[in-house]
């Protein structure tokens, strides 16, 4: 039970909200080009070009990029025109998505918008188990079944 209440607290909460903010673009600043790097980034302003960031990037609610996005975790108040690959995705309620999503954890809150394809890079292993679920559990007690009407 301990557990189950400390995913219920954990909801909502990204690894980056301990992480310390490292860049910050500003609402008035226009920045042409390609970010890269490690640190974690917040911006506030607009972009115009790719974003590569290995620990994080802050999508601020006036925010605007227009450009793909890469990162580890990935927080959106504000809005892209490009595509996204993270480990993990919030898109918050004030937060736009033009553009494909491939990661491993998304949280949409209600009110955002998106448009575009969506891939759970984890997906293909939940089909696998299924499968394999099926082939022990179930096919046995079918080949019991026919077995006892002979």
């Amino acid at each position: 039970m301990i557990k189950e209440e400390r995913k219920k607290s954990d909801a909502g909460v990204s690894k980056l909200d301990s992480m310390q903010i490292n860049t910050i673009i500003g609402n008035d600043i226009i920045f042409k080009g390609d970010l890269n790097g490690d640190s974690v980034i917040r911006i506030d302003g607009k972009v115009e070009g790719n974003i590569s960031l290995k620990q994080g990037i802050i999508l601020g609610e006036k925010a605007f990029v227009e450009g793909n996005m890469e990162s580890d975790y990935i927080i959106l108040f504000g809005h892209i025109k490009g595509n996204i690959k993270s480990k993990e995705i919030i898109l918050k309620s004030t937060g736009t998505v033009q553009g494909d999503i491939v990661t491993d954890a998304l949280e949409i809150e209600m009110g955002s918008r998106y448009n575009g394809n969506l891939k759970i890079s984890q997906i293909e292993e939940v089909k696998d188990i299924a499968s394999e679920y099926k082939k022990s559990a179930i096919l046995p007690l079918i080949e019991n079944r026919v077995n006892e009407k002979v």
